[in-house]
């Protein structure tokens, strides 16, 4: 290109030596069209340069969020896992009030009940991702409003889910606060730092267990609140299962989209 620019200017000025003002005049016309074409052509290259830079960072923002939802996926599995099997432990402090031969039958697992029953696992969303793609201003990165419109309302859904935690917590606080007194310190430290399946005859003599027996039988609103337990930890398996169609929906679109 330089060597054009010194070309075209060579003859200009052996024109204008010689005189021959209409010949230097398309000369100088023609110096001028290639620069432009010049500048046309560096702008278009630069142009390219910027579009391949923007498929580079939207393609690495979908694996990225492709995978979070991977995380999100295992959270929810988690979380279901976990609502049922402390459901299970609800309906067998329920069924606990009228039978006390359950107790004698699995005193371990209603010690642990008393503790664990009462609290949800609820997973906050992995959307690290997303927030910076998101507050950095490059949304518009993703071309594809279909799947933009998918992300951006997944995490809004996602996000409005975590407004209504007042509720949950408000069992969980009221759970711990009519359970209060069942176990004592001792016996509350030996449930959280033993293994899953408690022997009986060596933790809990039989004289404890119907001390504490008795002690749950005293507590009337903790009875009428194990119900309301159940519910909180059903509605989480709903709104689990139902996240977790979501993140497999749009993970489906990213996968999609990235695939060649």
């Amino acid at each position: 290109m330089v060597n054009m620019i010194k070309f075209f200017r060579h003859i200009r000025q052996s024109l204008l030596t010689e005189n021959k003002f209409s010949k230097y005049l398309l000369y100088a016309i023609g110096e001028i069209v290639l620069v432009v074409i010049g500048i046309l052509i560096a702008l278009s290259i630069n142009n390219w340069n910027e579009n391949v830079k923007n498929k580079n960072l939207e393609t690495s923002y979908l694996i990225r969020i492709s995978k979070d939802l991977d995380t999100d996926l295992l959270e929810f599995d988690t979380a279901i896992e976990l609502a049922q099997e402390r459901n299970t432990r609800v309906l067998f402090l329920q069924q606990a009030v009228e039978d006390p031969i359950l107790v004698k039958q699995s005193p371990d697992y209603f010690v642990q009940s008393i503790i664990y029953a009462g609290y949800t696992y609820r997973p906050s969303i992995s959307n690290h991702s997303f927030e910076e793609l998101k507050s950095s201003g490059r949304l518009a990165l993703i071309h594809n409003e279909d799947i933009r419109v998918s992300i951006a309302k997944y995490y809004d859904v996602e996000f409005g889910y975590s407004q209504f935690e007042f509720v949950r917590e408000d069992v969980q606080l009221k759970y711990n606060e009519y359970s209060e007194g069942i176990l004592n310190q001792e016996q509350i430290f030996w449930v959280i730092t033993s293994s899953d399946s408690l022997p009986g005859s060596s933790n809990i003599s039989e004289k404890e267990l119907d001390d504490i027996y008795q002690r749950f039988l005293s507590k009337k609103e903790f009875h009428s609140l194990l119900p309301r337990v159940f519910e909180s930890k059903y509605a989480t398996i709903e709104a689990m299962n139902y996240s977790k169609k979501r993140a497999k929906k749009l993970k489906l679109e990213i996968q999609s989209e990235l695939s060649p």
